[in-house]
């Protein structure tokens, strides 16, 4: 049995075939191929989706439908590229909010709606095994870097996950198990919700799409700064319950199961990493470092105590992951292990 994972987002499609290794370990068995959706003819590089709330009231348009067969094509592609005769499984992960039976996209800020995803690839490619469902690819991401061999979250029991590419990807990892960001979003919010007092959302400031856009027009030591201040109110709201740091567009609740959990490890993936490790992204490094010192200095003890060395933040605590298969080892993994 051959196993296919799939990531789709913003501007491309990734893909690879999934080994297993062991019951707990997973890895690519050759490097992922990748494909933009700009590279097909059809693609509209002016299309721009309407906003969220009127995508749940308007039907498709012709242009939308059209942009939405390349995202199809692309995915299609690439599975065709990894598999030939043999029997094969396929895991797909997609950016957007997803139709209620998981298998199609409803709604999505930088794409087209595709409300029958899954039903189009299956009879494109009359497959043998259904695909369950749509999956998150920040949930995939959590997955792959718990099961790869090298995966940033093994062997630790508390977590946070920041993966920053064209938008974010959120994960938890807390008491020893992977915690979808759906199932905790009662008591704690992805950061694309996330906005400052002055209205500028923190998703700008944690992935390399929004840094790229701001760099032209603010200082690196204003956007690490502000980086550093998101990566403590996830401390912070894992620790003591939601505080009200930034603004979000709903109520959280400020008790949750896993209050006086401290941190392990707080994990940045994807692009992001690649460009904080850089010689380019170091100011930015820098300056998140010396807010979480700043942050963690003014607050509780239990907070200062385990996260501060010497007054300042223990780097030890950030971990760089250079796993940029994570998502797709992920889908592979979570196919080997619930439908294998």
């Amino acid at each position: 049995m051959k196993v296919i994972g799939i990531d789709g987002g913003a501007t491309k499609v990734s893909g690879g075939v999934v080994e297993k290794i062991n019951a707990n370990s997973f890895k690519l068995n050759s490097p992922a191929v990748d494909i933009k959706y700009a590279e097909y003819p059809n693609f509209n590089a002016d299309f721009s989706p309407l906003s969220l709330d009127s995508q749940f009231e308007k039907e498709t348009s012709s242009i939308e439908k059209q942009q939405g067969s390349v995202y199809i094509e692309c995915v299609l592609d690439i599975i065709r590229s990894l598999t030939e005769s043999e029997s094969f499984r396929v895991a797909i992960a997609m950016p957007g909010i997803k139709t209620n039976d998981g298998r199609g996209i409803a709604a999505m800020a930088n794409g087209p709606r595709i409300p029958n995803f899954c039903d189009q690839i299956e009879k494109a490619l009359n497959l043998e095994h259904s695909i369950q469902r749509l999956e998150s690819d920040a949930d995939m991401c959590s997955w792959g870097e718990e099961y790869a061999e090298n995966g940033a979250l093994r062997n630790v029991d508390n977590a946070y996950y920041l993966g920053g590419g064209t938008g974010t990807a959120d994960g938890l990892k807390l008491n020893g198990e992977l915690i979808p960001f759906d199932d905790g979003s009662n008591w704690i919010a992805k950061s694309f919700e996330l906005k400052m007092f002055d209205g500028h959302s923190l998703e700008k400031y944690a992935s390399m799409g929004g840094i790229n856009q701001l760099r032209g027009s603010i200082s690196d030591s204003k956007i690490g700064n502000v980086l550093g201040r998101l990566l403590f109110e996830r401390i912070s709201t894992i620790h003591f319950g939601w505080k009200n740091q930034f603004q979000v567009g709903r109520d959280l609740q400020t008790d949750h199961p896993y209050i006086n959990t401290l941190l392990d490890r707080i994990i940045i993936g994807q692009r992001l990493s690649q460009f904080l490790q850089s010689i380019d992204g170091h100011a930015i490094y820098q300056a998140l470092i010396n807010e979480l010192g700043h942050q963690c200095s003014n607050a509780a003890d239990a907070i200062s105590d385990h996260y501060l060395i010497n007054d300042k933040f223990n780097k030890e605590y950030i971990v760089m992951s250079n796993l940029r298969a994570a998502p797709i080892i992920g889908l592979g993994a979570k196919v080997w292990m619930t439908q294998c």
